[in-house]
């Protein structure tokens, strides 16, 4: 017996997921705030009270998005990094929530174990939309500017990304792409995985004649012939001053014009950071924070970073006085949110400073000088 044709409803296992967002934190006005924006959303909200229950639940729940209240930071004993050690839930995006009073010690320590954006309080709809949107729809395609593009470095020899005495978190935070390895033979592995030879290569070892037989190596292989390289010497104790002679050699031989934003006098500064795109009409304004601060310009980590080029109004929140300094400023380069394919990068844009006045950029010379002498 044939019946009338009708609508087919897909099958519980064709049907798409839901966006889940996992909140860890109390169970107060902020997670209340949470589950308004969410249901508006249509995505559901999960909510667990510390990082140690976090755990089990980001396994189980495999959410979209995991936003961890500022109060769960404090004395987490790197339990927040843990947060990101097991394989099939390393790449789900962490974000701290965070208050205008919140204390600078927080968000190091949170960049530090891997933090890649940060929301302000109280929470807004628009804010969890564009971050939802981007971590659930396709990758955007535009590319940054030629002049900006980033460069694809290899740092071989030291062991791991901490044994590079902070010049690696300094070349990511010019925009360029990381492939780290220890070894000659994972060295090479890294860059047939990502299918490019990379623009530099950056030797360290635990001498001098170490680093030169690894070079040696490296050069030897087909996949890196005619690539560039440096042989430096970094470790866990270098401080500012070492790295400053470091990255005008870097960046004289990658050809590549940052004068207005000069990394070589960029510190570590962590602060809350709003910016909006500039015109006539009120600006929305997104939040993240900033993890390095030239008195050219700063950088700022954020999951839904503006494009290449786009003119922003900038309010940087400084936790110790509790000051708002509002500039303007134009977008030098961006890395989207995007599937991370074995790349060392943050999520975010470098933002080049406009019109600032000499009252604030002398305050933000103070600052840059005070970071550095640390």
């Amino acid at each position: 017996m044939m019946t009338a044709p009708g609508p087919v409803r897909p099958s519980p296992a064709q049907a798409a997921a839901p966006a889940r967002v996992l909140w860890v934190g109390a169970a107060g006005e902020s997670w209340l705030s949470l589950a308004r924006a969410t249901r508006s959303l249509r995505c559901e909200s999960l909510q667990v009270s510390s990082l140690d229950a976090a755990l089990p639940e980001l396994s189980r729940a495999r959410p979209t998005l995991v936003l961890v209240h500022w109060r769960q930071v404090g004395g987490a004993g790197g339990r927040l990094g843990a947060l990101r050690a097991r394989p099939a839930t390393a790449a789900v995006p962490v974000a701290l929530v965070v208050e205008e009073g919140t204390p600078a010690e927080v968000l190091e320590a949170g960049e530090a174990e891997g933090v890649e954006d940060c929301v302000l309080l109280p929470l807004r709809d628009a804010e969890l939309r564009a971050r939802l949107e981007a971590l659930t729809g396709v990758p955007p395609q535009a590319r940054p500017t030629p002049r900006h593009e980033p460069r694809v470095l290899l740092l071989a020899g030291a062991s791991g990304p901490s044994a590079w005495g902070g010049l690696g978190a300094l070349l990511e935070a010019c925009g360029h792409h990381l492939l780290y390895s220890v070894t000659a033979e994972g060295a090479v592995a890294r860059v047939r995985e990502h299918g490019v030879a990379p623009h530099l290569v950056l030797v360290s070892g635990e001498g001098t004649l170490s680093a030169l037989r690894l070079l040696s190596t490296l050069r030897a292989h087909p996949l890196l012939e005619g690539v560039p390289a440096l042989t430096v010497a970094v470790g866990v104790g270098t401080r500012a001053p070492g790295l400053a002679a470091l990255l005008p050699r870097i960046h004289a031989v990658l050809d590549r014009d940052l004068a207005s934003l000069r990394a070589d006098e960029r510190v570590p500064f962590c602060c809350p950071v709003e910016f909006g795109e500039s015109g006539p009409q009120t600006a929305e304004w997104t939040s993240g924070f900033s993890s390095a601060l030239s008195p050219g310009g700063l950088f700022i980590r954020t999951l839904v970073p503006a494009r290449p080029g786009t003119s922003v109004r900038l309010r940087i929140i400084l936790p110790t006085t509790r000051e708002r300094l509002e500039t303007h400023g134009v977008v030098a380069w961006a890395n989207p949110f995007a599937p991370r394919a074995g790349l060392a990068y943050p999520y975010g844009m470098g933002v080049r400073f406009l019109g600032m006045g000499p009252p604030r950029l002398m305050h933000l010379r103070q600052l840059c000088q005070g970071f550095a002498s640390l």
